[in-house]
């Protein structure tokens, strides 16, 4: 006699509450690919916000949400005769083993970059072998990853085959030069699209001197977010009861930010 692991179980079971709100609930019924994508993306970022937030028991609670996405897909896939779940744990799991030969293989890898290395060289490889034109290796990066993330992305990728700064006083003296073409451009009172292109190039740059600090700038970002929100907050009363002064203003703002814990 097979016994079923406890999580095997589990997951079974969950396939198949999964399946029954497709075929009995109306909204379940309702739902295609593309009305999924927004509660998906949603997922996504609840999923994030519980890790910045340290709150495990919200963590639990929104992976399994993003869980239940990733199952509809799939039943959906399954009922159109393209895919089920099967195929998708198979796939990712033989890709897993594919792509790490030093742990389920003979290789070896002294280091994550070494790690890095091979795992791009696979890829290549592998996108070697279907039909059609072969892809480039950043070319491969979703288009619709949110700008910093797309760009943190990009630069990684680039780095793992060398083209990388050798520091990160290289990638900093790069902002400085796009900060002097945008000040440059300024003072000429150079055409939008021009200032736009320069902006992106300085963005680009500032992720890039994040990526060298081991910082991510998506959550970099979300923290500066959050700071302004909370500093705001504290002077918004102020700010709407009477019209002040820019002077005024940085007086609040800056006895606010001295109240702050460092």
């Amino acid at each position: 006699m097979i016994y079923m692991s406890k999580t095997g179980a589990s997951f079974e079971e969950f396939v198949k509450i999964v399946t029954i709100l497709r075929r009995k609930c109306p909204w379940d019924r309702e739902q295609t690919f593309e009305s999924l994508k927004p509660y998906l993306v949603e997922e996504l970022y609840e999923v994030l916000e519980a890790i910045n937030e340290g709150d495990f028991d919200h963590l639990s609670e929104e992976l399994g949400d993003m869980l239940l996405h990733i199952v509809m897909l799939a039943v959906f896939a399954k009922q159109d005769k393209k895919f089920d779940i099967n195929k998708v744990i198979k796939t990712i799991s033989d890709k897993m083993v594919r792509r790490h030969p030093h742990v389920f293989g003979k290789a070896k890898a002294k280091d994550k970059a070494e790690v890095w290395q091979r795992w791009e060289k696979i890829k290549k490889e592998e996108r070697g072998t279907g039909d059609g034109p072969r892809k480039g290796m950043l070319e491969s990066i979703p288009k619709s990853l949110p700008a910093l993330s797309r760009a943190d992305k990009v630069q990684k990728k680039a780095a793992r085959v060398g083209f990388d700064w050798d520091d990160v006083a290289g990638a900093w003296e790069k902002v400085d030069e796009e900060r002097a073409e945008i000040a440059e451009l300024l003072g000429k009172k150079g055409s939008k699209k021009k200032l736009q292109e320069e902006l992106g190039d300085l963005l680009f740059s500032v992720v890039n001197v994040a990526r060298k600090l081991e910082i991510d700038p998506e959550d970099a970002l979300q923290l500066a977010n959050k700071k302004f929100i909370r500093r705001f907050g504290a002077i918004e009363n102020d700010l709407t009861a009477r019209r002040l002064t820019l002077p005024e203003m940085d007086t609040l703002w800056k006895k606010v930010k001295s109240t702050e814990k460092p």
